[in-house]
């Protein structure tokens, strides 16, 4: 019986201590999971610092976006308003000018072989010039010329006639006039051409003004279009039928 109870007793004795052990290992788990929960806490403190300072950059971001946005249109703007008066000369041979013709002077002398102008029209022009760059061999296509016009009016005419001319051709070499703009807006511009060959299929007056937005007339309506895609999408909605196929062809519009 004796034995039995000392048996006992070291069996407590073994278990006193386990349980101690095991409460010294709580002990340290409870302090570690304390520890833990502290840097969590200064984790989601930090997460939260991080999502505002991420918002605020991206707020600042689109400010800075937009903005830059804005003040690239106020360049292209600024560009081509400086070359309204403009007009881009493709096709003179290069060395027609010779030495002893001026810019102007070879303008004006292809102009009015070119253009049913009226021999008593007087045209000012304040300089036409080459594009810079080396000069093209004879198999490439020659610098266009830059004319300057002082009256913004023969600018008008010029461009009118030639559109009314159709081809031209100049010493043999096809010539073609237009006005001068950016390349920027020149692709813009050029985005209209399905919708403009719709409007002439539907027997519509047109016009692509400046910068680049389209009026169409619809139903004895003027509608102003910015965007290529939703005019092609709202003139596709047109049906064929309900427009003349008999009578003058839709002409565009000189306006600007």
């Amino acid at each position: 019986m004796v034995v039995v109870l000392q048996g006992v007793v070291a069996d407590v004795v073994i278990i006193r201590a386990d349980i101690a052990e095991i409460r010294g290992g709580l002990d340290s788990l409870t302090h570690r999971v304390g520890t833990v929960e502290v840097k969590l806490g200064k984790l989601d403190g930090a997460n939260e610092d991080h999502e505002v300072h991420i918002s605020r950059l991206e707020e600042d971001l689109a400010h800075h976006t937009r903005f830059a946005g804005e003040t690239w249109d106020r360049v292209q703007d600024l560009e081509n308003r400086s070359r309204r008066n403009n007009t881009r000369v493709l096709g003179v041979p290069e060395g027609a000018e010779g030495n002893d013709v001026s810019g102007p002077a070879l303008l004006l002398t292809m102009l009015r072989d070119c253009l049913p102008l009226d021999a008593a029209e007087s045209i000012e022009v304040e300089r036409a010039h080459r594009t810079l760059g080396p000069r093209p061999s004879s198999d490439q296509w020659p610098r266009p010329i830059i004319a300057c016009l002082l009256q913004f009016q023969d600018q008008e005419r010029i461009l009118r006639l030639a559109r009314e001319s159709g081809e031209l051709h100049w010493r043999g070499r096809r010539i073609m006039i237009f006005l001068d703009m950016s390349r920027e807006l020149a692709t813009q511009r050029k985005l209209f051409m399905p919708a403009q060959h719709r409007c002439m299929e539907l027997g519509l007056h047109y016009a692509l003004q400046y910068s680049a937005v389209l009026r169409v007339t619809i139903n004895g309506r003027q509608r102003r279009f910015e965007d290529p895609e939703e005019t092609s999408r709202e003139l596709n909605r047109l049906p064929d039928q309900n427009w003349e196929e008999k009578g003058p062809q839709p002409q565009r519009e000189n306006r600007r």
